[in-house]
């Protein structure tokens, strides 16, 4: 796997988070309370593609905050229970993993792909994107993970 290095706009999202280790068994655990509720999301900006966004607690190795979500053109009227999180614009590395090889991805990500790049992880949010072709029930199916980067000074 490679990384590519791409210029995103900001976008926020709307959905279920929490506290939790990662790797957990909450993370999965999560994603069909998500899905029973994503038709009271008002506006997704991106019909069909869904959201499992990071953010380190403690460097990472503790805690962190992950939430499944969509994209949303305005964040009004958060359904009850769910919140919003703005993601912010700027330079991200982008890698592609099969659904079944995800765990083993980031792996790859952190021990191997960014200290051998010219690129550092800057401090914010890093996701996970299930696109609209995504499909949970197929271990080939794309997933896309998406890491605020930074040039290594």
């Amino acid at each position: 796997m490679s990384l590519h290095i791409v210029e995103r706009p900001a976008m926020t999202v709307v959905g279920l988070q929490i506290r939790t280790a990662p790797m957990s068994p909450d993370i999965p655990a999560l994603w069909p309370r998500f899905m029973a509720r994503l038709s009271e999301i008002a506006q997704p900006a991106e019909p069909g593609a869904t959201y499992g966004v990071m953010q380190d607690l403690r460097g990472g190795k503790v805690a962190m905050d992950y939430m499944a979500a969509v994209a949303v053109k305005s964040p009004c009227d958060i359904p009850d229970g769910m919140t919003s999180l703005d993601l912010p614009a700027g330079t991200y590395a982008r890698f592609s993993y099969p659904f079944s090889g995800l765990a083993a991805g980031f792996g790859e990500i952190f021990e191997r792909l960014m200290p051998a790049s010219d690129w550092v992880q800057r401090t914010g949010p890093y996701f996970e994107r299930y696109g609209e072709d995504f499909c949970p029930d197929e271990p080939a199916s794309p997933v896309e993970i998406w890491l605020p980067v930074k040039p290594k000074a």
